[in-house]
């Protein structure tokens, strides 16, 4: 099990700082204290821990006055490596950047590294010589394209909504249609005419199923991202609403808090996620769903008919 987080705490900072002079640090034989510099105030830091709170990867984003994102203090615990945590750390930090209008990502990469960049969409830019530590460096640089922030990885957001269509025809007739994802962020909307109450505001079961699609696409692609496949059932669910929607219906959901197991699957065992998806009365927020879906590894063929009665009725 495993979550992503934001330190903010006094222990988490005291946590994140430790693990990154553990993994960054101490292999030079450099004090504690060497890990920190002074761009950290001022930085996005972000954190993945394990059941028990620790962490386990880390990475830091730091917009420079040209307004680059700067990459820095990227770390994955050696026994959660090859698990995809290092890029869904890259993936967030990458997301925030382009939030805060950066144009192009850059970051010097230890030569162990280099092909996980590489795998990220970074060019090689040369060696860096004046780097310090015994580990030579090369930087890297991303540009980012700006409508890739709308839609990142579009063929995977068209087979998603050809999924849905095909499989959960309500959808279509809620007219629920994919908006934005970026990797960290996915966001769905849906017609308010097509699922009018007799108040006119939208359905409470149109609602719900509004809000458990989007945490269901959001599994879904971050298996794709680790090129994973699994049927997703919905296991439990909590809904809190605040006000009825009544313009422009739409859900939410980041990565942000997101925690889950999803290398179990890769031994053919099945897994879970949990996460929560705000959704919006046009630009109000109108409530919050809490979701935990079962990922059965696709062998058991019995889980495709639980998928669908489980999205319907919860």
């Amino acid at each position: 099990m495993f979550r992503l987080i934001t330190p903010t705490k006094d222990d988490e900072l005291k946590a994140y700082f430790h693990f990154r002079w553990k993994m960054l640090r101490e292999p030079w034989r450099l004090p504690e204290g060497s890990e920190r510099d002074a761009y950290d105030v001022g930085s996005h830091h972000r954190v993945i821990v394990d059941a028990k709170g620790e962490p386990i990867a880390i990475g830091r984003l730091y917009l420079t006055p040209d307004n680059d994102g700067q990459i820095r203090y990227m770390a994955v615990a050696p026994q959660y490596r090859q698990r995809g945590l290092g890029a869904l750390i890259l993936m967030t930090l990458e997301s925030l950047a382009r939030q805060e209008g950066a144009k192009r990502l850059v970051c010097n990469a230890r030569e162990d590294a280099i092909g996980f960049y590489s795998q990220n969409g970074f060019v090689n830019q040369g060696e860096l010589s004046e780097e310090r530590g015994p580990v030579r460096h090369q930087q890297m640089l991303k540009t980012l394209d700006m409508m890739s922030d709308v839609v990142r990885r579009p063929e995977w957001c068209h087979e998603l909504q050809q999924r849905w269509q095909q499989q959960i025809p309500i959808s279509d007739k809620m007219g629920i249609r994919i908006s934005q994802f970026t990797g960290y962020r996915f966001e769905i909307c849906a017609l308010l005419n097509a699922n009018l109450n007799p108040h006119d505001s939208m359905f409470a079961g149109s609602v719900f199923s509004m809000a458990t699609l989007a945490g269901w696409g959001m599994v879904w692609l971050l298996m794709k991202e680790r090129q994973l496949s699994a049927s997703i059932v919905l296991a439990d669910s909590h809904i809190r609403y605040r006000q009825p929607i009544l313009e422009r219906p739409r859900a939410v959901v980041s990565l942000d808090g997101l925690s889950g197991d999803l290398d179990r699957l890769e031994n053919g065992r099945k897994a879970r996620v949990k996460l929560e998806v705000t959704f919006y009365s046009g630009d109000d927020v109108a409530g919050t769903f809490s979701g935990t879906y079962m990922l059965v590894p696709e062998q058991d063929q019995a889980a495709d008919t639980i998928e669908s009665q489980t999205l319907l009725f919860g």
